[in-house]
């Protein structure tokens, strides 16, 4: 009892150690602003001195489900990895720094943009999907340049995270396109709940069916659909800007008619008079259970 009553003392005072030493080190200061690439968010770092851009580790390994602790033990667990990633160019100098983002302060083990690449191409080598779509969103732009841009170069951060999604075929953050009143007055007619995945198909025979074969056919190649009939990603959510835009009059016009309508027949009928054209029952023959 003894024995493992003065060992775990020890332990203890080892921890204790350990957190005075990350108390007592210097941190660089630094500044730092989100950066995404795709749905990705990562902080990027500007280290106030030298104004030299990094990457906290955490920030290095979380999105591509490596442990955070990887890149601390490597040199030691992994001696002939960390060999050929030092042979490809590892710097392997690392920087405390302190940053704010969102009022949040917080301290980092930060590692220049160099090793970052060179990391996650050695898991990009190794058949990790993540590092994959990382690797291929920088091949059209290097990661040096999408710090300049998220710190106030000429294209935007959203212009840059929708080309971003493009690339990595990934959905664009989830944003609200249709208002409360409108799922209401859907649900209403149709006798579902406003959430039903059976109202999908009455969103795409009203909204989504009046895209243009372009806006169509670019929709099934990002977003195609599955062999259950639905889609991986929310349709609006794969949709650029422009269609959005495009399709944002149709959806109100759409609403002030399904407020009128005590149906879907009737609406598909007052659809057709707006429109003078014949709005088809898309899904006749459809067996819907």
């Amino acid at each position: 009892m003894q024995f493992i009553t003065q060992t775990l003392r020890e332990e203890l005072v080892k921890s204790l150690r350990s957190k005075a030493i990350m108390t007592n080190k210097d941190f660089a200061a630094a500044q730092a602003v989100e950066l995404y690439i795709g749905s990705y968010r990562f902080d990027a770092i500007r280290i106030v001195e030298t104004k030299e851009y990094r990457m906290s580790q955490n920030h290095i390994l979380e999105p591509i489900g490596i442990n955070k602790n990887w890149l601390t033990r490597l040199q030691f667990s992994l001696p002939r990895v960390y060999q050929s990633l030092i042979e490809q160019g590892l710097n392997h100098v690392t920087l405390h720094a302190e940053y704010t983002v969102k009022n949040t302060v917080t301290r980092a083990v930060t590692w220049s943009l160099k090793d970052v690449r060179i990391i996650w191409r050695y898991f990009d080598k190794q058949g990790n999907s993540e590092a994959q779509k990382l690797i291929d969103a920088l091949s059209e732009d290097s990661l040096i340049s999408r710090f300049e841009q998220v710190w106030g170069e000429s294209r935007t951060v959203e212009q840059r995270r929708a080309d971003d999604c493009r690339i990595l075929d990934t959905p664009r953050p989830w944003t609200k396109m249709f208002e409360t009143e409108f799922e209401s007055h859907l649900a209403r007619i149709t006798k579902l709940h406003k959430k039903s995945i059976r109202n999908g198909l009455y969103y795409w025979e009203f909204i989504y069916g009046w895209m243009t074969p372009e806006e169509k056919a670019k929709l099934d190649v990002v977003n195609p659909a599955l062999p259950n009939g639905r889609r991986k990603h929310k349709i609006h959510q794969m949709l650029s800007e422009e269609t959005k835009q495009r399709l944002s009059p149709h959806v109100t016009s759409v609403l002030i008619l399904m407020k009128s309508a005590n149906s879907v027949d009737e609406l598909r009928r007052l659809v057709g008079r707006q429109y003078g054209v014949d709005q088809p029952n898309l899904f006749d023959g459809w067996q819907i259970e």
